[in-house]
């Protein structure tokens, strides 16, 4: 389902039809501005949520059946330790490649998504340089949002050699 999609849906039901968040706007004060964020961050969150997870458990179980996991859990060690101690560590390497690759994609949902609540931010400063042609403002926050992206990459990538020190980089 598409994130702007869903948020219309939450806008409907929590803003509307409920009247527990409002529409739009950031706020005012602490409790104003995580009141008002919280359908984006919701929406955001939801449409990456079901890869990561889907992700993480199909890398988990490729992962608990192999020699290591077993060994692990012959010598008695308790299952949580095995979980979190022996499978987790290299579940999460395909799982964070998954999540890099899709950063991407969530930097342009959120783009979206600041303007479906009115959100001011980079992303609604993108979208208003369209419309009024403003191209040094629109190459700039390309330029940014691009290097972001970038950046994202290059860190899951250092991030391997923290969860496998085995791993060197080229």
């Amino acid at each position: 389902m598409p994130s702007f999609w869903l948020a219309l849906i939450l806008i409907r039901t929590f803003s509307l039809d409920l009247g527990i968040f409002p529409v739009s706007g950031y706020g005012t004060g602490f409790v104003g501005h995580v009141r008002n964020l919280t359908l984006p961050a919701l929406t955001i969150g939801l449409f990456l949520t079901s890869m990561l997870v889907r992700s993480l458990r199909s890398s988990l179980i490729d992962v608990f059946s192999e020699e290591y996991v077993e060994a692990a859990r012959a010598r008695g060690l308790s299952e949580s330790r095995v979980v979190l101690r022996h499978s987790l560590r290299n579940a999460l390497i395909a799982t964070l490649t998954v999540l890099a690759v899709n950063l991407g994609f969530l930097i342009g949902g959120a783009v979206v998504i600041e303007k479906v609540f009115d959100i001011p931010g980079l992303g609604q400063l993108l979208v208003d340089s369209i419309f009024t042609r403003d191209f040094p403002v629109l190459q700039g926050l390309t330029l940014v949002f691009g290097l972001l992206v970038i950046a994202i990459n290059l860190l899951s990538d250092l991030a391997y050699a923290v969860i496998d020190p085995r791993v060197r980089l080229a």
